[in-house]
C-alpha cells in the first residue's frame, strides 16, 4: 500500500464537498456564468489555491473527460484541475469548472472511486445545477448568489477561509434554496453513476468512496449539523441509495483500465503535497526495504521524486531505470528521466530522451509542457513554440501554458506574442490592470503584422470593458 502521510482535518472538515446547486439560462445567461465562473477561478489563483503539476492536471483530465464523453458539454469544454489543499474535497463550479482537493485523490483507494467523485461533479454541470440555483429564486439577488458560489469555493479550498462567507451567505438566502440543492445532490448521484458505468467505470466505485466518507464523519461534530442545512446529504444516505442503484444490472460493468497510471499519480501527489520531503523519503525506503511486489512501482516513482527534490539526483536517476526496465513506454518515467537529465546538466542527453518521448507521444500536453519550458530556457525556443502553439487552442484557461509560451517567445524574439500571452497570463491570474500594460505594450511594436495589431486591439478593449466596470478609472485609458 502506498505510503501515506496523516492529514490532519476534523470529521466536518473532511466531508465539507460544497456544490451549491443547478443552473438555468433564465435570468443567468452564458456570458454572466462565464464572467463568474473565470472570476471565482481568479480568485483561488490569487490565493495560490490551484497546483499547476502538468502530469497531475492532465491525469485528472483523462479522466474526466472519459465521463464528460457521455454527459451534456452544454456547448463549454470542461476544465479539471487540482487544488492545492490536503482536505477531502470537490466542487463545480459555473462555466463547467470542477476543482478537486489533493487530499481526495490521495483518500482515494483506486481510480473508481476518483472516478465517482467527477462523475458526481459533472452531473451538477450537465444538468444545469449551478446556474438554475442562481436564477430559481427570484428574491437572490445575482451578487447574493456569486457570493455564495465564492465563498463555497474558497471554503472548499483553503480550509477555513471562506467557510463564514458561505454560511453568511446560504443564511440570508430563502430555506428552499437549501433543499433544493441537496435535492439536486441526489440527482447528482443517480446521473452521476450512470455517466460512471457508460465510461467504463465501476459504479460502485461512488458508494465505496460514501462509505468511507461515512466512516470518517463517525464523530459528533457532523451530527450537530442540522441536515437540512447540509448542502449534501448525510453520507449514510449517500451509501444506502448508490448501494441500491449499483445492483441494476445495466450499471453494471467493468473495462480493464490502466491501474499504474492512477498509483503513479497518487504517487506523484503525495510527493507534492508532502511538506517534510526527509520523512517522506525514510517511510518509503523503509517500505521499500520490505521488498513487498504491492505498490512497488508507486513507491519507488514517489521515491525517485522525492530524491530529486533532495537533489539526489543520481540515485533518482537508478531508481527510474529500474522502473523503466519493467514499463519501457511509460511516459512518467520517461520524463522523469529526461528531466533527471537536464539536472544533472546533460542536455545532449535530455534532448535524446525528449526527442524519443515525442515520436511516440507527439501531441501530448505533459511532454509539451516539460519539454516547452526546458526548451525555452536552456534550448531552442523556436522548437518550444511549435510545440506549445497547438496545446494553446486546446487549454485556453490555463495560465501555466501561457506563461511558458511567453517566455519561449521572449528568448525567441517574438514581441507580440510574448505580450499578448502573459496578458492572457495576468488576465486569468485575476491581474488586469497587468493584463491591460502588456497589450498596451505590444501595440507599440513597430514589427506588429495587421493579424496580430487587430488581435491585441480586441483583445484590449475586451480587458478595458472589464476594467471600467471594476475601476472606472481605468476605462478612461486610451489606446495607443
Amino acid at each position: 500500500m502506498l505510503v501515506l502521510t496523516p492529514i490532519a482535518s476534523t470529521p466536518a472538515q473532511m466531508i465539507r464537498l460544497p456544490d451549491m446547486g443547478d443552473a438555468s439560462q433564465v435570468d443567468f445567461g452564458s456570458d454572466e456564468e462565464q464572467k463568474l465562473g473565470l472570476e471565482i477561478m481568479r480568485k483561488l489563483r490569487e490565493r495560490d489555491l490551484i497546483l499547476d503539476d502538468a502530469q497531475l492536471t492532465e491525469y485528472l483530465n483523462s479522466i474526466g473527460q472519459s465521463i464528460v464523453t457521455y454527459a451534456d458539454q452544454n456547448g463549454t469544454p470542461y476544465v479539471f484541475f487540482i487544488v492545492r489543499d490536503t482536505d477531502i474535497n470537490a466542487f463545480a463550479l459555473p462555466y463547467n469548472f470542477i476543482g478537486v482537493n489533493i487530499g481526495l485523490l490521495l483518500a482515494t483507494e483506486r481510480e473508481d472511486e476518483l472516478a465517482g467523485v467527477l462523475a458526481h461533479e459533472i452531473a451538477h454541470v450537465s444538468q444545469r445545477h449551478i446556474v438554475r440555483a442562481i436564477a430559481d429564486s427570484k428574491r437572490m439577488t445575482l451578487p447574493l448568489a456569486a457570493a455564495m458560489l465564492a465563498g463555497a469555493a474558497l471554503a472548499a479550498a483553503s480550509k477555513q477561509g471562506g467557510q463564514a462567507a458561505m454560511m453568511g451567505s446560504l443564511a440570508a438566502s430563502a430555506q428552499h434554496q437549501i433543499s433544493f440543492t441537496r435535492a439536486n445532490e441526489q440527482e447528482a448521484d443517480r446521473i452521476g453513476m450512470q455517466l460512471l458505468a457508460k465510461a467504463g467505470f465501476d459504479p460502485r466505485g461512488m458508494s465505496d468512496f460514501f462509505t468511507k466518507l461515512e466512516r470518517q464523519s463517525g464523530g459528533e461534530a457532523r451530527n450537530q449539523i442540522p441536515e437540512m442545512l447540509l448542502t449534501h446529504p448525510r453520507p449514510e444516505n449517500r451509501v444506502a441509495d448508490t448501494q441500491d442503484r449499483v445492483e441494476i444490472p445495466s450499471l453494471r460493468r467493468t473495462a480493464p483500465r490502466d491501474r499504474k497510471a492512477y498509483e503513479l499519480a497518487k504517487a506523484r501527489a503525495l510527493v507534492l503535497a508532502t511538506d517534510d520531503n526527509r520523512t517522506l523519503i525514510r517511510n518509503l525506503e523503509t517500505v521499500l526495504a520490505k521488498g513487498s511486489p504491492a505498490n512497488d512501482a508507486a513507491n519507488r516513482y514517489a521515491y525517485a521524486l522525492a530524491l530529486r527534490q533532495a537533489g539526489r539526483y543520481q540515485e533518482a536517476q537508478t531508481q527510474i531505470a529500474r522502473l523503466l526496465k519493467n514499463d519501457p513506454d511509460r511516459l512518467a518515467l520517461r520524463l522523469e528521466a529526461a528531466e533527471l537529465a537536464l539536472a544533472q546538466g546533460d542536455r545532449a542527453q535530455a534532448w535524446r530522451l525528449f526527442e524519443d518521448i515525442r515520436q511516440l507521444y507527439p501531441d501530448d500536453f505533459t511532454l509539451a509542457m516539460h519539454y516547452g519550458l526546458a526548451l525555452s530556457t536552456q534550448g531552442d525556443p523556436k522548437l518550444a513554440l511549435k510545440l506549445l502553439q497547438p496545446q494553446l487552442r486546446r487549454r485556453p484557461n490555463d495560465p501555466t501554458l501561457y506563461a511558458t509560451y511567453a517566455q519561449a517567445a521572449q528568448r525567441a524574439g517574438d514581441l507580440a506574442a510574448t505580450h499578448a500571452t502573459m496578458a492572457e497570463y495576468h488576465y486569468l491570474n485575476g491581474e488586469l490592470l497587468p493584463a491591460i500594460e502588456q497589450l498596451e505594450l505590444g501595440l507599440k511594436d513597430p514589427g506588429l503584422s495587421p493579424n496580430q495589431e487587430a488581435q491585441l486591439r480586441a483583445r484590449l478593449k475586451q480587458f478595458r470593458a472589464e476594467a471600467g466596470v471594476l475601476n472606472p478609472s481605468l476605462s478612461k485609458r486610451t489606446t495607443p
